[in-house]
């Protein structure tokens, strides 16, 4: 999603991006709570979080409810 903000800050419309920046923030807090709420670890170590490179989240908005699918980037 970071190349999406950044597309819209270069647009000049750093209101929008704005919204993205703390979307994702959100997303971020609702992932975690899920994890802890299912009793799982909140501990990432570096080398996990660098191995991100080939992997892609996309979703979409169905009946007010998000839908993620990760997979590998083509």
């Amino acid at each position: 999603m970071g190349k999406g903000i950044d597309l819209a800050r270069a647009a000049g419309a750093g209101i929008h991006a704005d919204v993205l920046d703390d979307f994702k923030d959100q997303l971020l807090v609702v992932f975690l709570k899920r994890l802890k709420a299912a009793g799982q670890s909140l501990d990432f170590p570096v080398a996990e979080v660098d191995d991100t490179g080939k992997d892609i989240v996309s979703f979409q908005i169905v009946d007010r409810v998000f839908h993620f699918e990760l997979s590998k980037k083509s």
